[in-house]
């Protein structure tokens, strides 16, 4: 009996070994994977024109003066950069059936950097940033697009992303798996709308309004003075059943989450129809 239960608990003892293996703790997330660097300014993106399939840290640099962010959109082949942000330009409401927007780090102020942790399958993209300028003209018809391609070749089994918190998105709400408490955390976002979503994470000041920061970000209106908060990052646009993660040092505070994204229909951003969310890191 005893040989038995000692055979059993080294069985047991290799198999959680091997699990183990294959899962990547949230301290390690965004380290184990190759970082994809862009550098985001005024207007336009800097970096690789062509990388390796699998999963990677997509991270990009904000050199400029203003607020930029990285959609990651992946194109059918015979489109361009060019096609999309013509597409986007003429139809906000609703994106051309022949691309879909699969996440990307989201915005942050001049001078910082973020990422997300992405699963990179061959074929062609193009990286876009909706955020507006100061007459409210968005970035992307400024020129800031830039065509990249995910080489073929054999995509590596790449050990499980087990994050600690998840974040829900629908039409039209957030829905966080628990509390977030300082520190750094792993968390995947989930859309399971039925329209593009972003979770812009927004630092507010301690009387600041979410809605009040995303009113001053609309695109199309002029930007009359400072957002009353500092973007810090998130995942940017995902198409209906896709996900994204991203990693956040989250200092002690009052935080927002919102979407800046049109509403088929009537063409309302999303935080007007109540996807907008507000917490605080304590």
């Amino acid at each position: 009996m005893w040989r038995h239960s000692r055979w059993v608990a080294m069985c047991l003892a290799i198999l959680g070994a091997g699990l183990a293996m294959n899962r990547v703790s949230v301290a390690e997330a965004g380290d184990h994977y190759p970082i994809i660097s862009y550098e985001a300014f005024e207007y336009g993106f800097r970096g690789a024109d062509h990388v390796e399939p699998g999963l990677v840290n997509l991270q990009v640099v904000n050199t400029g003066k203003e607020s930029h962010q990285m959609q990651l959109v992946r194109l059918e082949t015979g489109h361009s950069a060019a096609d999309f942000a013509a597409a986007a330009k003429s139809n906000p409401r609703r994106l051309p059936d022949w691309s879909r927007l699969v996440g990307g780090p989201n915005g942050i102020v001049a001078g910082e950097r973020t990422s997300t942790l992405q699963r990179l399958t061959p074929g062609d993209y193009v990286l876009i940033c909706w955020m507006p300028a100061a007459d409210g003209t968005p970035h992307f018809t400024l020129g800031m697009t830039k065509s990249i391609t995910v080489t073929a070749g054999e995509v590596k089994a790449e050990p499980e992303i087990v994050p600690d918190i998840t974040i829900t998105l629908a039409d039209f709400s957030y829905k966080l798996s628990k509390p977030i408490t300082p520190g750094r955390h792993t968390v995947r976002v989930v859309n399971q709308g039925q329209q593009v979503h972003e979770t812009l994470v927004v630092q507010l000041p301690p009387k600041g309004t979410v809605k009040a920061f995303g009113s001053a970000l609309t695109p199309g209106k002029p930007i009359s003075s400072s957002p009353p908060g500092k973007p810090v990052g998130g995942v940017v646009g995902l198409a209906p059943g896709d996900s994204a993660v991203f990693q956040m040092d989250f200092k002690p505070g009052h935080y927002g989450l919102l979407c800046l994204f049109p509403d088929h229909d009537t063409g309302q951003p999303h935080f007007e129809k109540g996807m907008a969310m507000e917490f605080d890191v304590k």
